[in-house]
């Protein structure tokens, strides 16, 4: 686990390229240091690549260790018998089948210098094999930079559960784990990045998307692969394409593939303890890694609101599963704390969970260095209320549409769910279901945002839409974000390759038995767990965002209404966008009176009015 980044400058005319500065690598490297307090490390090199240009390249890591403590360091590198042979690595990330991969390696008679690195075993997997059969190979998680003199290619796990983002430079490109980094370097290196307006458009509206809203950043697509030191370069994606649907999963096969993703990510050299919320997906986990860890920690954390908080609910669950559990008190300064976040991501992520899921992070880091997580078991089987309207609503989207109701004042209540069910019906159906300002209500800001393509009212394309989009671009960068803001490991077996293939091949029958969100799962979960624990509904992990608002807990509500009523707000030039302030500043008042629930919008329009502040 640790961050990752590089430069890489090139020349077409023959002669040596300039040389990088030192500066600019000192500007990745602080943007990255966060994720990675326990080492540092560079590389520089020099060749002619593939096309016949020359180029150089500079490798930068930070590294939080993990596994194999003396001999991880990174940049990783290896030079063959000819001195003209050499290759390196920098890898984000932690492979679970390494000795897998080393003993097929050693059987091709690779020898190894180090006892159990698993970044060792990932760099000649690349050397040996080629960058996209060792993905193919590797099971995740990842996102890493190799190197072998010629090319600079990146790559990305399955799923995207570590960042990886890229940009031009005038003579060259440059990529890190995080966007803050290519922003601030964009900065330093003084070249123009204007922001993209379709892509601002996108994250107003979902609160979340893959490529930030900079014109020529983009984040290295999930599965992929890209050659940076191509002319032209194009991300390649390595997996096959999403399996149909035409295979019930059954019970039996479910538990033994979530034991054996559970297991996998138990090794570690440093202290690992398990989340654990009132749910149904963390204490499964912790119920399986308790099979080979007696004495598991799991953790919880006290939240600041009492209809918001399970930690009475997760204390119950560890007592009947006997772990040694930690009930964590959090000293949430949410104003100070978002801004850090907002800061260190380069992003405006319009998702308020970020904050519980740091603080969480925060307290748990004070333990364990590496902590087991249930994201994911909702969206690969069908864990959201929209999972269950997608059952429902296809043949009566039509009548819905004509439904005459209006929101309540919580977003939460059933006349809330259904008004925002029959508008999506009228709109643009599933989409607005995933949206924080479904296209009706931009308009109200003065942003017109571009059609995309429609989502059929089925369990299966929402299903599909989540893995693609909702889960990489919003959750995972959430958890990532939250937990390396604090240096700690997030490990997610819901997402463990053959978990994600059974799942994506069974039948929607097979995933909602009678229709029930998220019913496999629970059936699963009666199985191991009391009976209380598998019935108990799901609550999510949030934070009364909305109150806050309202009554200025945690100074969030001066910060709000300092960044609406503030002087230029949502600077065009920065954001590509004319959004109208006092079309912002009306929801806050509507909201301000309880006319309506506008928490996200209002939380979504603060942290893209952080973000263009802190580009300023």
């Amino acid at each position: 686990m640790c961050g990752i980044a590089g430069i890489l400058r090139f020349t077409s005319d023959g002669g040596e390229p300039e040389a990088i500065p030192d500066a600019w690598l000192d500007v990745l490297d602080r943007a990255i240091a966060h994720r990675g307090p326990d080492g540092a490390g560079r590389l520089r090199d020099r060749a002619i690549l593939a096309d016949g240009r020359a180029a150089e390249v500079a490798l930068i890591h930070r590294r939080l260790t993990i596994l194999d403590p003396t001999g991880g360091h990174q940049p990783m590198a290896w030079r063959g018998s000819n001195s003209r042979e050499h290759a390196a690595i920098l890898f984000n990330g932690l492979i679970y089948n390494h000795f897998d991969l080393r003993t097929a390696l050693r059987a091709e008679g690779v020898v190894f210098s180090s006892d159990h690195s698993d970044t060792e075993a990932l760099l000649h997997a690349c050397r040996r094999w080629g960058v996209r059969r060792a993905c193919e190979r590797a099971s995740d998680m990842f996102a890493f930079a190799y190197w072998d003199g010629r090319s600079l290619t990146l790559a990305r796990d399955r799923f995207g559960q570590k960042p990886l983002y890229w940009c031009d430079l005038p003579d060259g490109r440059a990529f890190a784990s995080c966007a803050a980094a290519l922003r601030n370097l964009l900065r330093a290196a003084g070249v123009s990045a204007p922001p993209d307006p379709t892509i601002t458009a996108r994250w107003l509206r979902f609160g979340a998307w893959g490529d930030p809203p900079t014109r020529g950043l983009h984040s290295l697509p999930p599965g992929s692969t890209l050659n940076l030191t191509a002319p032209k370069p194009s991300a390649e994606r390595y997996l096959p394409p999403a399996p149909a649907r035409d295979r019930p999963l059954t019970l039996d096969a479910l538990d033994h593939a979530l034991r054996s993703a559970v297991h996998a990510r138990l090794e570690a050299d440093v202290p690992l303890g398990c989340f654990l919320s009132g749910g149904v997906d963390s204490a499964l986990i912790a119920s399986y890694a308790k099979e080979r860890i007696p004495n598991l920690e799991t953790f919880t954390v006290r939240m600041p609101d009492p209809l918001l908080d399970e930690s009475a609910e997760a204390s119950a669950t560890a007592a009947a599963l006997g772990t040694r559990h930690h009930t964590l008190g959090c000293s949430p300064r949410p104003a100070e704390d978002l801004v850090r976040l907002i800061s260190l991501l380069g992003l405006p992520l319009g998702d308020s969970s970020l904050l519980p899921a740091h603080w969480l992070a925060r307290e748990v880091r004070r333990t364990a260095t590496t902590a087991l997580s249930g994201d994911g078991g909702d969206d690969l089987f069908a864990g959201y209320d929209r999972h269950a309207a997608a059952a429902r609503v296809g043949p009566w989207n039509r009548l819905l549409a004509l439904w005459p109701i209006g929101p309540g004042s919580r977003p939460s209540s059933r006349r809330s769910r259904a008004a925002r069910l029959a508008d999506a019906c009228r709109h643009d159906g599933y989409l607005d279901l995933v949206s924080v300002f479904p296209r009706s209500m931009l308009r109200t800001l003065g942003v017109e945002v571009p059609k995309e393509s429609p989502v059929p009212w089925t369990v299966a394309e929402a299903l599909s839409h989540d893995q693609a989009r909702y889960l990489p671009d919003d959750l995972l960068i959430k958890s990532d974000g939250a937990s390396m803001a604090t240096a700690l490991e997030v490990r997610s077996p819901f997402l463990d390759g053959v978990v994600a293939d059974i799942s994506q091949r069974a039948t929607i029958d097979s995933l909602m038995p009678g229709g029930r969100r998220k019913g496999l799962l629970r059936d699963l979960a009666m199985r191991r767990l009391p009976v209380a624990v598998a019935r108990r509904p799901k609550r999510g992990f949030a934070v009364p965002i909305g109150e806050w608002f309202r009554t200025d807990f945690g100074q969030m509500r001066t910060l709000l209404g300092d960044a609406l009523h503030g002087t230029d707000p949502f600077p065009e030039h920065l954001l590509g966008l004319p959004i109208n302030p006092a079309a912002a500043r009306t929801l806050m008042d509507e909201h301000d009176r309880r006319r309506r629930d506008h928490s996200q919008r209002l939380y979504t329009l603060l942290v893209l009015a952080l973000w263009a502040a802190d580009g300023r």
